[in-house]
Order: C-alpha cells, then sequence, then structure tokens
C-alpha cells in the first residue's frame, strides 16, 4: 500500500502521523504527474461547492477534521487504485471532493478491472 500526495514530505508528515499512518508508504507527487497518470481529473465548481459537499464538511469538522492550508493542485480530484502485477485490477475515482471510496469492494475486486462505484454520495 502506498499513499500518494501533492505535499513535501515535511508538509505531509503530521498528518499522516494524526492518522496513525507515519510508517505507510507514501509518494510526494507535487506537480501531480502520477494524479494525471492515473485520469484524476481537475474538480469543477460543482465538484467543490455543492450541498452534499458542504454537509460532508461540516461532519468532517464537527468530527475534528479540518483541511488546513492547501497544498499543491486543490482542483485535482482524488482516487484509490488496486494495483496488482503491474494492472491496475479495481479503481475508484472521485466525482465530488465528498465521496468516501468502498476501500472493502475496491480490495475485493479479484478478476480483471473493475470501476468501484461510491460507497456514500448524493
Amino acid at each position: 500500500m502506498a499513499f500518494v500526495h501533492q505535499a513535501t514530505e515535511e508538509q505531509a508528515k503530521p498528518f499522516f502521523t494524526r492518522y496513525g499512518l507515519a510508517d505507510v508508504n507514501r509518494i510526494s507527487d507535487p506537480g501531480s504527474r502520477l494524479y494525471r497518470a492515473f485520469a484524476l481529473r481537475r474538480a469543477s465548481l460543482g465538484d467543490v461547492v455543492n450541498r452534499f459537499v458542504l454537509r460532508r464538511g461540516a461532519e468532517a469538522a464537527r468530527a475534528g477534521h479540518h483541511t488546513g492550508i492547501p497544498v499543491g493542485d486543490i482542483s485535482r480530484m482524488a482516487g484509490v487504485f488496486l494495483i496488482r502485477d503491474g494492472q491496475i485490477v479495481s479503481a475508484f475515482r472521485h466525482r465530488t471532493v465528498a465521496d468516501r471510496p468502498d476501500y472493502g469492494a475496491i480490495a475485493r475486486c479479484e478478476s480483471g478491472a473493475c470501476e468501484v462505484m461510491p460507497g456514500t454520495g448524493p
């Protein structure tokens, strides 16, 4: 498992430490090369500002999760991929910044490539 992010390692370390992921592999990609290679699109205004996203943001804030100072290309959408033998066998590409992938479904994708739909959404 590895996380790809747009921050420098120095900027990313406190975030990963806060969530108990200090020892997980991570790749700093400030130029978004991997984001583009995995066809992660750029957000539109509607992907960032809509009532579902605002509600999800309020829920996250109440739970103690805050965005902090933006780093990198803040309009680049996120994604989650399961790669086996150099091939993407499962993928989730965020449609909004509030999407929550179904990590279990991604991990269970056994044969062939499959696109996993959001675990929760509007």
